[in-house]
């Protein structure tokens, strides 16, 4: 039986912790520690040190889904594994940090298995940019949709909003088929009406256990939409109000 604890730090960035090893998706927000709140401290790498493995996921390169301070944990977290959208290999890490450990980086292409051992991984095409991790850790499996989403904007044109719905709900015939424990989803509130959409169709047509809110910036007031909502849409009772 796995233990299993779910931080959420910002954005679509979340730290899971699974018995004794840790798992990071989509840092992005670097802060300084003296303008935090203390009751919301800054994440600390070196507080994930005793930990017998540390697997950090970046889904794409977007700037709010990806920090290459990231790489500078390797100093306090030798043991720290990497796996990075394809479209970030282009970042060039050895220029940046000469004593960086590049067999510790993994590059993702979508709709392939990797297989690590006691870690699988499945990716997924983005409707957006880069890659969704479906991950498989001694039979616990979390999944992150990154920026693979059905991006509806009400200013586009309806041809463009058409095609974004098919090439969203293509990628989720393709996770159908897997049976996810934890599952993270966006919910964009600039999206207005729309907000919700995506994680509904992901729900009702996905078997999850458990669906974390992610995506919505510093608007919190989606949160509460999510419960609303729950009444016309019970699979929504599966979120976890962060």
């Amino acid at each position: 039986m796995h233990k299993v604890q779910v931080r959420h730090l910002h954005h679509s960035c979340f730290l899971v912790e699974v018995n004794n090893t840790a798992f990071i998706f989509d840092y992005y927000k670097d802060e300084n520690p003296k303008k935090q709140n203390t009751e919301n401290p800054v994440f600390a790498p070196e507080n994930l040190k005793d930990k017998d493995k540390i697997y950090v996921f970046a889904s794409h390169k977007h700037h709010d889904h990806f920090n290459p301070v990231i790489f500078s944990w390797q100093k306090v977290l030798p043991q720290a594994q990497y796996f990075l959208s394809h479209d970030i290999s282009s970042y060039d890490i050895s220029k940046k940090l000469k004593h960086f450990n590049i067999d510790q980086i993994h590059y993702i292409s979508p709709h392939r298995e990797y297989d690590f051992g006691d870690l699988v991984i499945r990716a997924f095409k983005s409707t957006d940019e880069g890659v969704a991790f479906l991950v498989d850790y001694e039979g616990l499996v979390l999944y992150h949709a990154g920026d693979l989403h059905w991006w509806h904007w009400f200013g586009e044109p309806d041809e463009w909003n058409k095609n974004m719905e098919a090439q969203f709900k293509n990628e989720v015939s393709l996770i159908k088929e897997y049976s996810i424990d934890i599952a993270f989803l966006p919910a964009d509130p600039r999206q207005e009406k729309a907000e919700l959409w995506g994680m509904i169709y992901f729900l009702e047509n996905v078997n999850v256990k458990t669906a974390y809110p992610m995506h919505f910036w510093d608007d919190h007031s989606i949160l509460v939409r999510i419960k609303e909502e729950a009444k016309n849409h019970p699979v929504l009772n599966k979120v976890v109000i962060p």
